[in-house]
C-alpha cells in the first residue's frame, strides 16, 4: 500500500505500491511507560544542527546556521490566491511567505532558549522527535511478533499471496473495501476512481464487495460511468451520504458562519472561510496553510461518519479495508489482510506510525489525555502508540484496514 498520508505533514506524496509491511492494534494493548528525557541531553550543538540540518523546513535551517535575521526582504508578498494550489479534494491554500522568527539561541546547557518563540520551540522538538519513528516502528512491530509466537493458536499460517494467484483471496469472514467519492473543481476523482477500481480488481479480489460512498457533488452522469465501466465481476454497493458539521458547531450561536468567523481560519490579514471554504489555518506550523473543507469533512467520515452509514450498520460485514480514490494496487499482496485481521486478533491494521506536526493537532492531545484519565484503567492504554516523543503519534494516511464490528458498536 502506499505509505504517503492525507494527514497534512508539508511532504511531497510517495509512490503508491503495493507491500506486505504494516503493523497491528489490538482492541486491548499492554501498557509501556513513555519514555523520559530528549535528544537535547544527548547531542552537542554542532551535532544537533548537522543531524537537522536535512530535515528542517527553511526558515528553521536559516536559524540554525546562520545569524538572526533582521529586516529579511521578504520577496514577492504577491496575493493569497497566486499561491493557492489545488489540492486532493480542492483548494489548499498556503501562506504568502513563511514566518520569520527569532533564532534560539545555543549556549552550551541541554536547553536552548527560544526567546520566547514558542513556534520556534514546537517545531524544533518536533524535528528531533521524527528520528524516533523508525525505532518506535521496529519495537512496536518485534512486540507484536513476540506477542503472536507466546499466544495460543500462534502456530496458525495465513494463505501465501506472494505468487500473484489473486483467486485465492476471499477468507470466511465478511470483508468490504470502502471508498469515498467527493468530486473536485476539475471533476476528476470519479476517473481516479475508476482506475483504482479496474487494479484493485485485477491485483486484489474480486470477491469483496465494494461500497462507494458519494455525495451530491457527484452527478447521475458520472456515477452511471462508474457502474458502466467498472470492472466485471466486482460487487458494488452504492450510498450517498450527508457530510453535515459536528453538533458542537451547528449548535453554535450563529451556526457555522459564527463558528468559523475571524480569528478563526485567518492568515495573511485575510479571512479564507469567507473566500474558500477553507480553515485550520496554522497546519503545519512552521508552512502555515488552509485546508479545504472537503478535506476536514472527509477526515471525520473516515473517522466516524463511515461506521454509521446504512451499508455497515446492516450489511453484516466483520472487517474493512478503506482506499482513496487515487490508491492503486499494482502488485498481489503477499496475504488476505482481512485474513490476517481475523488469525492475528486485530482491531486496526496501518502503514506506519508518526509524529504529527504541531499545529495540525491543537488541543487534541490533551482533550485525547483527559478522556482516557475519566476512564480510568477500563483502558489498556501503549503509551508508544499514543505518543512519539514529545508529540502525540498519527498513524493511517492512504488507507486503513479494521475491525467493522468493533468500529460500528
Amino acid at each position: 500500500f502506499g505509505s504517503s498520508s492525507q494527514a497534512p505533514r508539508g511532504a511531497a506524496r510517495a509512490s503508491r505500491v503495493v507491500g506486505a509491511g504494516g503493523s497491528c492494534i489490538r482492541p486491548h494493548v499492554r501498557g509501556a511507560s513513555l519514555r523520559a528525557g530528549g535528544p537535547f541531553q544527548k547531542w552537542g550543538t554542532a551535532l544537533l544542527r548537522r543531524r537537522l540540518a536535512a530535515f528542517l523546513p527553511r526558515w528553521l535551517r536559516l536559524l540554525l546556521v546562520a545569524q538572526p535575521l533582521a529586516g529579511a526582504n521578504l520577496g514577492d508578498q504577491g496575493t493569497a490566491e497566486a499561491q493557492a494550489a489545488t489540492y486532493w479534494r480542492g483548494g489548499r491554500v498556503r501562506a504568502v511567505e513563511e514566518p520569520l522568527r527569532r533564532t534560539p539561541i545555543f549556549d552550551g546547557s541541554l536547553l536552548p532558549d527560544y526567546q520566547g518563540e514558542d513556534g520556534v520551540r514546537e517545531c524544533m522538538e518536533y524535528y528531533m522527535d521524527k528520528h524516533l519513528e523508525e525505532s518506535q516502528g521496529r519495537r512496536l512491530s518485534a512486540e507484536a511478533l513476540l506477542d503472536e509466537t507466546m499466544s495460543p493458536g500462534s502456530g496458525e499460517t495465513m494463505r501465501d499471496l506472494g505468487d500473484g494467484n489473486s483467486t485465492a483471496f476471499g477468507s470466511p469472514e465478511r470483508g468490504l473495501v470502502a471508498y469515498l467519492l467527493m468530486e473536485n473543481a476539475e471533476r476528476g476523482m470519479h476517473k481516479d476512481l475508476l482506475v483504482s477500481l479496474h487494479c484493485l480488481r485485477r491485483f486484489f479480489s474480486g470477491r469483496y464487495p465494494v461500497a462507494i460512498f458519494y455525495t451530491n457533488g457527484s452527478t447521475a452522469a458520472e456515477l452511471q460511468r462508474i457502474r458502466h465501466e467498472s470492472p466485471p465481476g466486482l460487487e458494488i454497493l452504492f450510498e450517498e451520504v450527508h457530510l453535515g458539521f459536528p453538533e458542537a458547531v451547528m449548535q453554535n450561536p450563529g451556526g457555522p458562519e459564527a463558528f468559523f468567523a475571524p480569528p478563526r481560519c485567518s492568515m495573511d490579514g485575510r479571512h479564507w472561510w469567507s473566500s474558500h471554504r477553507s480553515c485550520g489555518c496554522r497546519c503545519p506550523a512552521w508552512r502555515p496553510q488552509c485546508w479545504p473543507l472537503n478535506w476536514m469533512h472527509a477526515t471525520r467520515f473516515f473517522t466516524a461518519g463511515m461506521f454509521r452509514t446504512r451499508i455497515f450498520q446492516q450489511g453484516g460485514f466483520d472487517y474493512f479495508m478503506r482506499l482513496d480514490t487515487d490508491l492503486y494496487f499494482v502488485a498481489t499482496p503477499a496475504v488476505d489482510p482481512f485474513d490476517l485481521m481475523a488469525s492475528r486478533g486485530c482491531a486496526l491494521f496501518y502503514d506506519r506510525i508518526s509524529r504529527e506536526a504541531p499545529g495540525c493537532h491543537d488541543g487534541f492531545d490533551e482533550r485525547t489525555m483527559e478522556l482516557l484519565e475519566r476512564w480510568g484503567r477500563a483502558l489498556e492504554v501503549d503509551e508508544d502508540i499514543l505518543h512519539v516523543g514529545r508529540g502525540p503519534a498519527a498513524v493511517g494516511g492512504q488507507w486503513t484496514v479494521g475491525d467493522a464490528r468493533l468500529f460500528r458498536s
